[in-house]
């Protein structure tokens, strides 16, 4: 399982029918569910399917995610 200090620098990619839609970069985050508040909350005017890219630049991980809104 990933995990998310606040020193690490989270880039998070959202994609939808192929386009991107955004591109965030977050820091100071302390948590998965703190960074999804972040997100869901910059997404507020987007509905349906998106994926979900992140990718912590500090720790080397990625993950990618179909998320509902």
């Amino acid at each position: 399982m990933a995990t998310i200090t606040s020193s690490d620098i989270i880039f998070a990619t959202i994609k939808q029918h192929g386009r991107i839609l955004h591109t965030l970069q977050f820091s100071g985050v302390l948590s998965f569910s703190e960074l999804m508040k972040q997100i869901l909350n910059a997404l507020s005017s987007v509905k349906g399917l998106v994926t979900l890219n992140l990718r912590n630049g500090s720790q080397g991980w990625s993950q990618q995610r179909a998320i509902m809104l």
